[in-house]
């Protein structure tokens, strides 16, 4: 049996669920590779993009800052 980090997470059949149009999202396409960006028609699923809590934006705001000068 696999286990799968994501939980309850799964793909969405957009003729089932249609998807949100003008919204970044995940996108399946027909080779299976997950994408992100908008829905066409060329894709086979979607899934809403996870949220961000704010305390995981604070903590890519701190790495950001850590980050900055240390690269030429």
């Amino acid at each position: 049996m696999k286990t799968y980090i994501a939980g309850q997470a799964t793909w969405r059949d957009p003729e089932q669920e249609p998807p949100p149009s003008g919204i970044r999202m995940l996108l399946l396409n027909p080779g299976g590779v997950c994408v992100i960006g908008t829905w066409t028609s060329r894709f086979i699923a979607w899934a809403p993009l996870p949220k961000i809590p704010e305390t995981i934006k604070a903590k890519l705001l701190e790495k950001l800052d850590e980050n900055m000068g240390k690269h030429p």
